[in-house]
């Protein structure tokens, strides 16, 4: 149970610094102490093992969320160098492409 109380803690930690790496390297001795964990080890070490795993669980959502947007920026950032979208006085979308480019087959 302490191993994988700390296993958890480190996972944390792992999280808060976006270490991805060191995720991957945890995952295994994670596997394995979940598979040897006496169930028997009392209500409250399994609460703050359900904790300890919900808290890592919202981190883990919140580091997904956060590359997903990162991802998105990137792209948004690239498509401006390639055309710029505007929106005439209708509200009608308006894509103006960028120098050097060409909108027609020549």
């Amino acid at each position: 149970m302490e191993t994988l109380e700390a296993l958890l803690e480190e996972v944390r930690a792992a999280l808060r610094r976006a270490d991805f790496k060191r995720l991957t390297q945890l995952t295994p001795a994670i596997e394995a102490a979940s598979a040897t964990l006496d169930l028997s080890i009392g209500r409250e070490a399994l609460l703050r093992l359900q904790e300890k795993s919900a808290t890592n669980a919202a981190l883990l959502e919140a580091a997904r969320r956060g590359i997903r947007a990162a991802r998105r920026r990137v792209e948004e950032a690239r498509s401006a160098t390639r055309s710029l979208q505007t929106y005439d006085n209708t509200g009608k979308r308006a894509d103006i492409l960028a120098a050097g480019l060409t909108a027609g087959r020549f």
